[in-house]
């Protein structure tokens, strides 16, 4: 009894309820901070983004594992310098006796051992080796540029995936506010109808508007969606992943000099270097068919025992054991035409590289240009789209009330909803085409800034 007393005062005293409702209020709040921190993880940022992709795109991660094995491959061309050593040891036991003849006089036994061991060294083969492996350390720092290449385009997608779900999403924003102004003008024309203001084809025209107006907002929810799902893509994320963009409005600087662009797009573009090591690969690919005209120099050396008693100690592999040291020389007098055609398919190469140099320069050095005027083109259609956006906002207001009063009619108010649909469109379009622009000349000129 008097433990159920202290039991109810200790529930009804204050100091206790004052704790428990603490307790619930961190409770709360915890769960605030938490809904509030996802809340937070799923706005991405165009920096967030991009680092993502970098590291876990899909692609990219068999492009570094195509670099791995480049390195792999350029570490076991040192092989070539280092000589090559074996042993074996084998045994055996016959259904018979076996009579053999040792020191200690005829040995009978069923057991046969033996063992042995032999190396070998490259002396000299013209150069080969020296050449393959220069040509390895080549490739794989093309490999190399390969990755810093395919790290550009990432970010480049990244950017331009990124500035498309901002584009769609500023689009379906536009489709719903034009829908709700189709409504407001629906429910004019109806209310005028009812007074018998209305004319009979603007009923018709009205519904064929809102019906217009209703595509165009499924349309860009579908095509915000289909954006959503590009960009997961690059990010490697489920493609039904819920998550909204954090858009800056500023992103990377806008070069100002084309000459200066084509001049850091030729010297650091991974694409040029990629080319210039290849035409120096070709090279030493054509110096290596000449040294098939070369002689080459081996050494060798082996032993070997064999008998049908393990020896007790290790004077007896000295007493029973055979060896062997020498050099050998071997060189190609004659191979037909092979080496000739070889010689010739490596001249032809090394000209195919040295024009491709020349076609990725070229090439390169034509895309600067023109993704430098677009990026100025983007920026003046930028300036007019807002003008346009402006003046279409006024004639819209101005129809509307025009139209409320009777002073205009119903497809000169359209017209003017038309118009500004298309001034909204053009904007969004601008200055998505100015972002992209600018993208595709910091990749073009090898840039991984974002």
């Amino acid at each position: 009894m008097t433990m159920l007393i202290i039991l109810r005062i200790i529930k009804y005293d204050p100091l206790v309820i004052l704790r428990r409702s603490f307790m619930k209020r961190i409770v709360i709040f915890t769960i605030l901070i938490a809904l509030a921190l996802g809340a937070q993880e799923s706005a991405f940022t165009l920096d967030w983004c991009i680092d993502r992709a970098l590291e876990a795109n899909y692609g990219l991660s068999m492009r570094r594992e195509e670099a791995l094995r480049s390195e792999w491959s350029f570490r076991s061309s040192l092989s070539s310098f280092m000589p090559a050593a074996s042993t074996r040891f084998s045994w055996s036991r016959s259904g018979d006796d076996r009579v053999s003849y040792g020191e200690t006089g005829l040995i009978v036994s069923r057991d046969h051992y033996s063992t042995g061991f032999s190396a070998s060294q490259t002396l000299f083969s013209g150069g080969r080796n020296i050449l393959n492996t220069k040509s390895a350390r080549l490739a794989r720092d093309i490999s190399r540029e390969n990755l810093s290449d395919r790290e550009a385009e990432l970010i480049y997608n990244v950017k331009g995936a990124f500035f498309s779900v901002i584009r769609s999403k500023e689009s379906a924003e536009n489709a719903k506010a034009s829908l709700e102004r189709i409504e407001d003008q629906y429910i004019l024309v109806l209310e005028r109808d009812r007074h018998g203001l209305a004319d009979p084809t603007e009923i018709t025209q009205i519904k064929v508007s809102r019906a217009q107006a209703e595509l165009a907002v499924i349309q860009a929810d579908n095509a915000l969606a289909k954006a959503k799902e590009s960009l997961a893509m690059l990010l490697s994320l489920p493609l039904d992943s819920d998550f909204d963009l954090i858009d800056s409005g500023t992103y990377a600087d806008a070069p100002t000099l084309l000459g200066e662009q084509i001049r850091i797009a030729l010297e650091n573009s991974p694409q040029i270097r990629q080319a210039e090591l290849a035409v120096k690969r070709a090279h030493l690919s054509m110096m290596s068919t000449w040294t098939q005209y070369i002689p080459g120099v081996n050494a060798s050396y082996s032993y070997s025992w064999s008998g049908s008693q393990w020896p007790d100690d290790l004077s007896a592999f000295d007493d029973q054991a055979s060896w062997s040291a020498g050099i050998s020389a071997s060189w190609t007098l004659f191979a037909g035409t092979s080496r000739i055609a070889g010689i010739q398919t490596a001249n032809s190469q090394l000209r195919d590289a040295e024009t491709n140099l020349k076609l990725v320069r070229q090439s390169l050095e034509g895309a600067v240009r023109d993704a430098f005027r677009r990026m100025e083109e983007a920026r003046a259609r930028i300036a007019l789209a807002d003008a346009r956006l402006d003046d279409a906002k006024l004639n819209e207001e101005l129809f509307s009330e025009k139209y409320g009063l009777g002073d205009c009619t119903l497809l000169e108010l359209l017209q003017a909803e038309l118009s500004l649909r298309q001034a909204e469109t053009e904007a969004v379009n601008a200055n998505f085409d100015y972002n992209i622009a600018i993208a595709e000349l910091y990749r073009l000129t090898g840039s991984l800034e974002y």
